[in-house]
């Protein structure tokens, strides 16, 4: 098991499944658009909620324990991810 794992953050990716399987079968059932693309926002807003958790978390503990054990990459890789998240 992961130092970061959380019960709150496995119950939003359960969440977040459950609403993947709900639009598979929106789609299936030919349900109406509107209706597929009003879950498709709930699951964007749900993983940038955790994706603001996560890099919170990242930030506040991994970014912040590379600095005081003199980790002069950290900063940089930091950076790298935001790079690529943003």
């Amino acid at each position: 098991m992961s130092r970061h794992y959380d019960k709150s953050l496995d119950n939003r990716l359960a969440a977040i499944e459950g609403h993947v399987r709900a639009v598979r079968q929106m789609l299936t059932e030919d349900k109406e658009c509107e209706d597929i693309l009003l879950q498709l926002s709930a699951i964007q807003g749900s993983l940038e909620k955790l994706g603001k958790i996560i890099l919170k978390d990242h930030l506040n503990n991994c970014v912040k324990e590379g600095i005081q054990r003199g980790d002069t990459q950290v900063l940089e890789r930091f950076n790298q991810v935001l790079d690529k998240y943003l």
